[in-house]
């Protein structure tokens, strides 16, 4: 049965009740990582054996709530004495300085136990992940675009790559949203039948988001990532998301540790 847990629902301000972004996603036996935001490691413990049993990371971008807790991760992985080898899909300018950032933590992936597959997303093309049992693939958006559209080319990475993601299995197929910079960066996506969209709803609207999902075939909506002022409301925001979205059968604003069956 697919399942959804959301480890860490927040968004990029400090928050004491929910974690930065993180949630796995399990599909035909495979366990999959969306986002690695801290404190990753110690969700994933509480959850048995996940640490050594996890098939793949995949990081939609480089933002260090999405990111920063992937060096502990693989540190607790390494401590609990991980053998399985590890997929990890990210953007490809994020790699060497990722390599990088680990070697510099005395993090050495000779010395870590078990094997890393650096897999780099190109927008539009699917990754098979788990043998072949699914596949991911990443459809660029403009997020970091519009961040950093003001900064010098000194003072940012370059390429800015953010990416939304659809994975697939057999007839499942769910859609993470990623940080957006509009909600029309969800279109194509939503343009075709899913079971769920996990989407964020820090840097678009509500209203923004309901447009462009007014006709979408989405079984299950779950809204995390939410904005400060959102989040202290977040039963008028799910109230007010049925009403703009009467088509959409469930609604959900989870908590951080919650699950969702399918």
């Amino acid at each position: 049965m697919p399942s959804i847990s959301f480890l860490g629902t927040g968004s990029g301000f400090p928050n004491a009740d929910r974690f930065f972004a993180s949630s796995l996603l399990l599909l035909k036996e495979k366990h999959l990582l969306i986002d690695a935001g801290e404190p990753c490691v110690h969700s994933l413990r509480d959850r048995g054996t996940l640490i050594r049993d996890l098939d793949a990371i995949l990081i939609t971008h480089g933002h260090v709530d999405h990111i920063g807790g992937l060096p502990a991760l693989l540190q607790g992985a390494m401590l609990l004495g991980r053998k399985k080898p590890l997929e990890i899909a990210l953007p490809e300018e994020m790699i060497s300085p990722i390599r990088a950032w680990i070697r510099a933590l005395y993090l050495t992936e000779e010395g870590l136990g078990f094997s890393i597959a650096w897999l780099a997303w190109h927008d539009r093309e699917s990754l098979s992940l788990g043998d072949g049992a699914l596949f991911a693939k990443p459809f660029s958006n403009r997020h970091l675009e519009v961040c950093y559209r003001s900064l010098h080319t000194s003072d940012a990475v370059h390429p800015c790559n953010s990416y939304s993601l659809e994975i697939i299995a057999d007839d499942f197929r769910a859609i993470f949203s990623g940080d957006l910079s509009s909600a029309d960066d969800l279109a194509e996506l939503v343009a075709t039948p899913a079971n769920v969209l996990v989407s964020e709803l820090s840097h678009v609207g509500p209203k923004e988001l309901a447009t462009v999902l007014h006709e979408a075939d989405i079984q299950a909506l779950c809204l995390i990532h939410l904005s400060e002022d959102l989040a202290n409301e977040a039963t008028e925001l799910r109230v007010k998301m049925e009403e703009l979205l009467p088509k959409i059968a469930d609604i959900f604003i989870p908590e951080d540790g919650e699950i969702l069956d399918f």
